[in-house]
């Protein structure tokens, strides 16, 4: 359940994120506080769908998958058995805001493990400092070296989750199995901010 509220938050994070100013709002304070709320977010988990306290529904934005086939840009397939042991293929969607693009990249099941990956690409409309105060607050445990702030959001036996900000991108990676290698997570994440 702790896996399912971790990658539900971080969901209705990336989504919030693509959707600032969707409404009309151009406030910068306006979507700080729609990112705050997102990381204290009630979770539905009964139909998979994520509610963030203080937003609105992100109906209207459209998600489809990459085009061509589902290739994760910013995770291999190699590079994910070696977080979750035959994750199977993965399912990306991206979705395309006013000031981020979002893509979400996600291997395997309740029964072999999950990895949930989301990367941010904001662009120059995005009230970065806003953004990146809110994922650095969710931090439980700093990593050096992981882009320009990034660390631990959940750390135990069973969920591990990796943020990081790296210029204009900020990545939220989670795996969840029987039993997760935190370090494995941790290159896993190196590897991506590397790759930006």
């Amino acid at each position: 359940m702790k896996r399912l509220m971790t990658c539900a938050v971080l969901l209705a994070l990336a989504t919030v994120i693509a959707g600032c100013g969707a409404s009309g709002s151009t406030s910068s304070a306006g979507a700080a506080a729609s990112v705050g709320a997102a990381t204290n977010a009630d979770v539905t988990a009964a139909s998979g769908a994520t509610t963030a306290v203080g937003t609105t529904s992100a109906a209207t934005l459209t998600s489809a998958p990459v085009a061509g086939g589902d290739t994760c840009k910013f995770l291999s397939a190699s590079d994910a058995a070696a977080l979750v042991a035959n994750p199977g293929p993965v399912k990306v969607a991206v979705v395309d805001g006013p000031i981020s693009k979002v893509t979400s990249c996600t291997w395997g099941s309740v029964a072999i493990g999950h990895i949930f990956l989301v990367a941010n690409e904001l662009n120059s409309s995005a009230p970065m400092s806003d953004i990146k105060a809110a994922m650095a607050s969710s931090i439980t445990e700093n990593i050096d070296g992981l882009g320009d702030v990034g660390g631990f959001m959940t750390k135990t036996s069973a969920d591990v989750t990796v943020a990081f900000f790296k210029g204009t991108n900020q990545v939220t990676l989670a795996v969840s199995a029987t039993a997760v290698n935190a370090d494995a997570v941790v290159a896993a994440a190196k590897k991506i901010a590397a790759g930006i």
